[in-house]
């Protein structure tokens, strides 16, 4: 039943994909769009399968208990309808009823809402209960649609600023393991790659298009998600949308300007909010969190943990240790890190983007046409990303899994800085690939 159901589920996203006019690419086939949802369907899978026959412990498996949190609760839509719609939509949720429903969910109990905030994927899962009739593979389905889509916003958003490299862009993107691996499963990465690719997809469009109300929806849509699901990325990329609104109209010097200035306003204003209110001090809930990876690396012993430094809660500390936070997350994990396949896998992938860096210092060429809002956007994007993964994780298989968004905006900047014709006319081969 549930292979059934699964499988008639993908064929009608695979429809849906073939149909619908924003899955049209310049360049690339629907061939290609076929075969990237069909292997994040694959991989999703996968990573259930690995977290029931390798991972065995079901409470502790994050992708296990937003699925098993959404059974409770949609099962009390049966039972205790009034409770249900309650905590659904979070009103006069305090009673004592829904006090005994909330203690029996897991992932819903979560408090670290700054950093990641579980009931939004819960709610979704809950919303696909009514087509999969508790199956948990056909939701890996449902969220593969999502992460599917937001993925395709993003490659259009690349895609716009070097239409020319359009196979290669895609090629090295969509296909990174890191992001079907991880951007597939029944997980908040996928709901945070749609999310993100909707935000900065219609954030584009709005701004350089006619007003278009369809773009203010999916604009305020996107800054919604984010902000209910990892409210983190959405802090991380919020100065960087005011930039690009401010610099719309200008050349690529000015461009640059603006964002560092809106990017130093930003984190001035962000590390002094102790004054403004100590509930929310930036530079105390990065240490907390700090201290509380390890604290856990203490009780789990997860076999991944890694030694990384100590720093004191201000701002010069954070500041000092950022260039090393930045640089452990640009090259762990190494081959010599390699405990697992997974981690053996991510280490291969950090040697080809490694690779690509040096490549595009000896094949680029900055006077390429690329949009440069879109430029510094991911510069500040991976910078920040990667700064926060690094000061807070301990643990390679976290770091791995957070800063997947991240390598998407890194590969787009090698990619939009690299000469082709340089790379073609040295090694002829590549022309078809890069063409």
């Amino acid at each position: 039943m549930e292979i059934l159901l699964a499988t008639g589920y993908t064929a009608l996203f695979l429809f849906l994909i073939h149909r619908l006019q924003f899955f049209r690419l310049e360049l690339i086939s629907y061939r290609w769009l076929k075969l990237l949802f069909l292997l994040k369907v694959a991989a999703g899978c996968i990573l259930g399968l690995i977290y029931t026959y390798y991972y065995t412990e079901r409470v502790n498996a994050d992708t296990f208990k937003f699925f098993d949190d959404s059974k409770i609760l949609f099962n009390t839509l049966f039972t205790q309808p009034k409770q249900f719609f309650q905590i659904f939509f979070g009103v006069h949720d305090s009673s004592p009823e829904c006090f005994d429903i909330c203690t029996r969910m897991i992932a819903w109990n979560n408090k670290d809402v700054l950093f990641n905030d579980n009931k939004t994927l819960v709610r979704l899962n809950v919303i696909f209960q009514f087509f999969s009739v508790g199956k948990y593979y056909v939701h890996v389905v449902f969220l593969n649609f999502f992460s599917f889509t937001g993925l395709i916003a993003l490659f259009k958003l690349f895609q716009s600023s070097i239409k020319k490299k359009s196979k290669l862009l895609f090629v090295c993107t969509m296909f990174l393991p890191s992001v079907l691996f991880w951007g597939s499963g029944m997980l908040k990465d996928g709901l945070l790659l749609f999310a993100l690719g909707l935000l900065l997809y219609s954030f584009r469009n709005l701004i350089t298009s006619r007003y278009s109300f369809r773009s203010v929806i999916a604009v305020l849509l996107g800054f919604a998600l984010l902000m209910f699901t990892k409210l983190y990325t959405l802090v991380i990329v919020i100065p960087s949308l005011i930039a690009w609104y401010w610099s719309r109209k200008d050349k690529a010097i000015r461009v640059g300007f603006k964002f560092l200035i809106c990017h130093i306003i930003y984190f001035t204003i962000g590390f002094n909010s102790d004054l403004i209110s100590e509930k929310y001090d930036v530079v105390d809930l990065i240490f907390y969190k700090h201290k509380s990876f390890n604290v856990l690396v203490d009780a789990t012993k997860a076999n991944s943990a890694i030694q990384i430094p100590e720093f004191d809660p201000t701002p010069a500390s954070i500041l000092l240790h950022a260039p090393s936070a930045v640089l452990r997350v640009l090259t762990r994990p190494s081959i010599f890190d390699s405990h697992s396949p997974l981690i053996l896998l991510s280490a291969v992938e950090n040697i080809f983007l490694i690779l690509l860096g040096f490549t595009c210092i000896f094949f680029s060429r900055w006077d390429t046409k690329f949009n440069p809002h879109l430029f510094w956007l991911s510069i500040y994007f991976v910078v920040c990303m990667y700064s926060l993964i690094g000061l807070i994780t301990p643990v390679l298989g976290a770091m791995v899994r957070y800063k997947v968004p991240a390598l998407l905006f890194l590969i787009y900047c090698f990619i939009a800085v690299l000469d082709i014709d340089k790379i073609t006319s040295r090694f002829p081969i590549l022309k078809k690939i890069a063409s």
